[in-house]
């Protein structure tokens, strides 16, 4: 047997000693291995602590850490040899399944994958310039790659500027071409392969119009009302249309004058506003002895007033766009709406759409698709298919009533006179959607006669409410059985007595 304790001079020496529970102050000196968990509860100090696993602690209080290298660093500072080593280095807030991290990257760089967000009286800055805050870029900020921008409110360009390579402003010449890079007066516009041009080309003079050998259209609705040819032709108006006026207030010098003097029309009479500027009250007038006979244009609206009948040949018509109106004998077929009172017999009448009839009607025959009949309140729809109503539906004989039906039931007869007799010819079927047609009345279920139930089964009733002479048929009858079971005690289920031995023969 090993010598588990000895005395060394003043030391005791113990090869091994298990201990549950130890009191005071302890100093250890040497080394000490732990195999296991070693759990310190309070403050401990280390001169040197080596872990192959974990350290927990709430509090971990260090004066220098060594780094894998063996170099000293302090917390959140890392050096190493190469800068590939530094790569992915920083700080990692983690949460579930979530991480947010601030490292270093290869090339100078600190990277993250979070947001950075700062208050709004905070800035990005530069070597302690600002660059760019929650509302604009700093002032050294002067080039960018910006595509798109708000609604700006001024912009000013101290130099050459091109807009959608179609506006070209040229600081050299001061001139604004569009449609061309080189243009030849204040403002060129190039269009078309036809060169427009607005400026001044000399002291006191002002031009406008074609650097091209085109011609020069001035143009109001669209329509050119002024046209200088480039053979230096000067034409008013339009050569097909023949709407060109030209009114001078002042004097007119021409060196040579040309005029149609011919009396024979090649145009329309056309009446032109007076010098109130109006055209109404202008048209034909025949002046009579007494009064006036006219076909006048009238305002509001703009139409022709004749003071006297129109009366036209035989065989004409009135037309509106071409489009019969009006015979001698009929409507056009384009005049669907009329405000007409009374009508003559009427042949035929087909209505396509609702109609409203606020008398009587009185027909030999009427035939219709559908009805439906509206108070305000109830509905009811009559149609080839059957007879509808969203609240009650009722089929009455007098003031008596035959037939009834609402959401929840179907009345026949009148419950006011039920001495009504209601004949039923043929075969009569309650909740059968089959019945055997050689049986005038059959019912899937008990049935109740004079307050007395009927039902049946193979014994009596075990369950359910019954009164006193209720009757149950037996469902599978046998010799030396009953036909049924008679309730001779009202309850739940009551108390049941058989009937009607069946004897064998």
């Amino acid at each position: 047997m090993n010598q588990l304790l000895s005395i060394n001079d003043d030391t005791l020496v113990v090869n091994k000693l298990q201990l549950n529970w130890t009191t005071g102050s302890v100093t250890h000196v040497g080394n000490k291995s732990v195999q296991g968990t070693f759990s310190v509860n309070g403050e401990a100090t280390f001169t040197n602590l080596t872990a192959s696993g974990n350290i927990t602690a709430d509090t971990l209080r260090v004066k220098t850490l060594i780094n894998e290298s063996g170099q000293s660093v302090e917390p959140g500072s890392w050096t190493f040899n190469q800068e590939q080593d530094l790569n992915g280095k920083g700080l990692n807030w983690t949460w579930g399944n979530g991480n947010t991290q601030l490292i270093y990257r290869t090339g100078g760089r600190i990277w993250t994958n979070g947001v950075f967000d700062l208050p709004v009286s905070s800035s990005y800055n530069i070597n302690n310039i600002p660059v760019l805050t929650a509302i604009s870029l700093g002032p050294t900020v002067t080039n960018s790659n910006l595509t798109k921008i708000g609604t700006l409110g001024t912009l000013t360009v101290s130099g050459d500027t091109v807009l959608g390579d179609f506006a070209y402003f040229s600081t050299a010449f001061n001139r604004l071409g569009l449609g061309t890079d080189e243009p030849n007066a204040a403002i060129d516009i190039l269009e078309n392969n036809v060169e427009i041009t607005i400026g001044s080309p000399s002291t006191n003079l002002a031009t406008i119009g074609t650097y091209s050998n085109h011609d020069l259209a001035i143009t109001t609705d669209n329509l050119a009302r002024i046209t200088v040819k480039n053979s230096g032709e000067v034409h008013i108006g339009d050569e097909i249309s023949k709407t060109g006026v030209l009114r001078v207030y002042g004097s007119l010098y021409v060196d040579n004058l040309v005029t149609d003097t011919r009396l024979d029309r090649i145009s329309p009479l056309q009446f032109k506003v007076n010098n109130d500027n109006q055209i109404y009250g202008l048209g034909l007038i025949w002046a009579g002895p007494s009064t006036n006979k006219g076909l006048t244009m009238m305002a509001g609206p703009d139409r022709l007033f004749s003071s006297e009948h129109l009366d036209i040949g035989s065989g004409k018509n009135y037309y509106i766009n071409n489009q019969l109106v009006l015979s001698n004998t009929a409507l056009g077929s384009g005049v669907v709406s009329s405000s007409l009172t009374t009508v003559g017999i009427l042949e035929s009448l087909t209505v396509d759409g609702d109609t409203t009839l606020l008398g009587s009607i009185s027909a030999n025959l009427g035939q219709f698709k559908s009805i439906v009949v509206n108070d305000g309140v109830n509905n009811i729809a009559i149609s080839p298919t059957g007879i509808s109503a969203i609240n009650s539906v009722s089929i009455t004989s007098g003031s008596h009533s035959v037939l009834s039906g609402a959401s929840d039931m179907i009345i026949v007869g009148d419950k006011i006179n039920q001495r009504k007799p209601v004949k039923v010819f043929g075969p009569l079927s309650v909740n059968i959607n089959n019945p055997d047609p050689t049986l005038s009345f059959s019912v899937a279920g008990d049935v109740n006669i004079g307050n007395k139930r009927f039902t049946n089964g193979i014994s009596y009733p075990t369950a359910g409410n019954y009164e006193l002479g209720d009757i149950c048929w037996n469902t599978n009858p046998q010799t030396g059985n009953y036909i049924g079971w008679v309730c001779v005690s009202a309850g739940a289920p009551g108390q049941w007595l058989p009937f009607g031995n069946i004897a064998s023969q």
